[in-house]
């Protein structure tokens, strides 16, 4: 999905492959590999090249279609709210209520398998 993000954002922006060889100091045969699927950059290199196309890690990396998400305006949002009517805010804190759950779920997972790493490690000193 990487190398077909990549090519597609540079054909878009009317660039040649050594456009982007000179910008990012690569090689031809590194940067074609890149675009092929055959490597995978590193994450420096990712954020740069997100920075430089002005889009998200996630929608380089395939895990969303929104090339760069907007910045949410709260006083939008928030006004959006207040003139919704009960059951569109019961909705609204539903899912604020899973998408926070979901997050610590996620944080909890991530310290529980750290933690596990830890004691792995020490076991097999």
């Amino acid at each position: 999905m990487l190398g077909n993000r990549l090519k597609e954002l540079r054909i878009n922006n009317g660039l040649k492959q050594s456009d982007l060889l000179k910008k990012f100091n690569l090689s031809s045969a590194r940067y074609s590999q890149y675009e092929n699927n055959k490597r995978v950059p590193d994450y420096e290199l990712l954020i740069k090249f997100a920075d430089f196309y002005s889009v998200s890690i996630d929608y380089l990396l395939g895990r969303t279609n929104v090339i760069k998400p907007e910045k949410i305006d709260e006083n939008d949002l928030l006004a959006k709210l207040n003139t919704a009517d009960s059951e569109t805010k019961a909705s609204v804190e539903q899912f604020l209520n899973y998408l926070l759950y979901e997050k610590e779920r996620k944080h909890k997972e991530k310290n529980d398998n750290n933690t596990k790493k830890n004691t792995d490690n020490e076991i097999a000193i």
